[in-house]
């Protein structure tokens, strides 16, 4: 009985760890489509976010995940610069794979198919998704102590409400 029950506080944690890096590569991905423009749609915008823009949204996604955990002051002034450094790791990794999608896309709208091409952009986006579960777990590995038992089940609870939804709502 005692290794299912280090088992399951074991799954929780990392569902709890990977909600904590899901959060912060929402974030990041925000920031990217934002610079593209592609963001606007979604927030009624006329055009790309601004820097300040892209700022005050990590900063909200952070702050909404401190309201579901009941983060105290000290634990949100530990995990604000650690959030704050995985997206501006993360941003030019997720620019990586925006460019990388446009060239595949390039290469199939082409009059023939250059399958050497092809494999080489699909090894440089593979080569990418790498780097970014690295920084990933890096990031899981950082906040990972930062949060009790209490509060990462709370979190866990709120990310499998959140994606039971679709994601669609922020709440």
């Amino acid at each position: 009985m005692a290794i299912d029950q280090y088992t399951a506080k074991n799954r929780t944690l990392r569902a709890a760890l990977l909600g904590f890096a899901g959060g912060a590569a929402l974030a990041a991905s925000v920031a990217v489509l934002a610079a593209d423009g592609g963001i606007s749609a979604m927030h009624h915008t006329t055009g790309p976010m601004s820097q300040a823009d892209m700022a005050a949204h990590i900063d909200k996604v952070c702050q909404h995940l401190y309201v579901e955990v009941d983060a105290t002051d000290a634990q949100k002034s530990s995990l604000d610069p650690v959030f704050k450094q995985a997206a501006a790791d993360l941003l030019p990794m997720f620019q990586q794979l925006h460019t990388g999608h446009a060239q595949v896309m390039s290469l199939l709208a082409a009059p023939s198919i250059d399958r050497t091409a092809l494999e080489q952009a699909s090894a440089a986006q593979v080569a990418v998704h790498d780097q970014i579960v690295q920084r990933m777990t890096r990031l899981v590995e950082d906040s990972g102590n930062l949060l009790t038992p209490d509060q990462r089940q709370k979190l866990v609870a709120h990310l499998i409400q959140h994606m039971a939804m679709g994601g669609a709502t922020h709440g």
